[in-house]
């Protein structure tokens, strides 16, 4: 993660403390710069964290959640998405902490009952958060959910809309919460001001999350031969349009990263590799089937302003993973070591 179409972080002041009693200073908007890095933590380990790589000096910094607020963060991050002056890390272990987007500072965090959440959304002044719900007897979700808060800093959940199961991202649309749905391959349409569910738009694939590009908001979904490009009409909602990639066996966490230009870079598993594919929004074709290629690749990110892809590498989730760094022209700039699981990277 994604991600993707964030607002950029402001500039505020901070006076952090560290472990011992002795404050320590960091500079102002000590992360409005370089590469944040999303390291979603290992199963029962739930040691997710936030490293932040300092591309001028290449020192990357580890644990900074944990080193500003002065506890490990706890929980395995699905997802960190900015707002603004926050930055929401939305974790599927059912915990969301806010922090000041500018030095991390924690501000806040949901409080209520969620399970399994995956991905958030602000919108009319509240947060949506979309939660899978515990699992039954046979491994489904029957009882998904967005959850309702009244305040962007967090606090109790005022109200859950009973949902299509397993909700995945969020966007705000047209005066719209949108959501999409896994299990039925379904985007919702929410009244935020209602909290209600008011219509349901099947689409082909399952859907992971929505970008915007060229003026259109679009919905990323797979299936086990394609990916597909979902147009969304800004009016009704309907799908106004689907591209169709051939790129089998897509990474099932669906990360995928998006260019300026209108290039997509997706991860391909394949029997005895992962592979980087290159897709064209404009041209709706594969324009690169083996872009970079190597071994247990997990996120995707992509530096505009360096114009370098950023792959996160598990490692067999043997241990703490790694970040490679890729040219424009497929060639490999270096590996630098990263937390567990390193899953989506944001560039303020």
């Amino acid at each position: 993660m994604k991600k993707l179409t964030i607002a950029n972080c402001l500039l505020l002041i901070s006076l952090l403390f560290s472990c011992g009693t002795d404050p320590v200073e960091l500079p102002q908007g000590a992360y409005e710069e370089g590469v944040l890095i999303v390291n979603e933590g290992a199963f029962g380990a739930n040691d997710g964290e936030i490293f932040h790589f300092d591309v001028v000096s290449g020192e990357m910094e580890t644990a900074i959640f944990e080193k500003v607020n002065n506890r490990p963060f706890a929980g395995l991050i699905q997802n960190m998405l900015v707002f603004g002056d926050y930055a929401y890390l939305v974790a599927n272990t059912g915990k969301v902490e806010i922090v000041r987007s500018s030095d991390f500072m924690s501000m806040g965090a949901v409080e209520g009952e969620l399970v399994n959440s995956r991905s958030l959304v602000t919108a009319k002044g509240k947060l949506f958060i979309s939660d899978w719900g515990a699992y039954d007897d046979n491994y489904q979700n029957p009882d998904s959910f967005i959850a309702v808060v009244n305040d962007p800093t967090g606090g109790a959940i005022a109200n859950t809309i009973p949902v299509s199961s397993r909700p995945e991202g969020l966007t705000y649309f047209g005066d719209r919460v949108l959501a999409a749905c896994q299990s039925e391959g379904q985007l919702l349409v929410i009244d935020p001001d209602t909290e209600t569910v008011e219509k349901t738009v099947p689409v082909t694939g399952t859907p992971f999350s929505f970008f915007d590009y060229g003026g259109k908001l679009y919905l990323y979904a797979t299936d086990a031969a394609n990916v597909y490009l979902h147009e969304i009409a800004p009016g009704g909602f309907e799908i106004a349009d689907s591209q169709a990639f051939s790129v089998a066996n897509s990474i099932y966490n669906g990360s995928f990263t998006l260019t300026d230009s209108g290039e997509i870079f997706v991860i391909s598993k394949q029997e005895s590799e992962d592979v980087v594919v290159k897709l064209s929004i404009s041209s709706g074709s594969v324009i690169e089937e083996h872009f970079y290629s190597g071994n247990n690749f997990y996120g995707l990110g992509y530096d505009e302003a360096t114009q370098t892809l950023y792959i996160g590498e598990h490692a067999g989730w043997q241990g703490d993973g790694s970040v490679l760094r890729v040219n424009s022209g497929g060639e490999l700039i270096d590996q630098m070591p990263a937390g567990r699981g390193p899953s989506g990277f944001y560039f303020p």
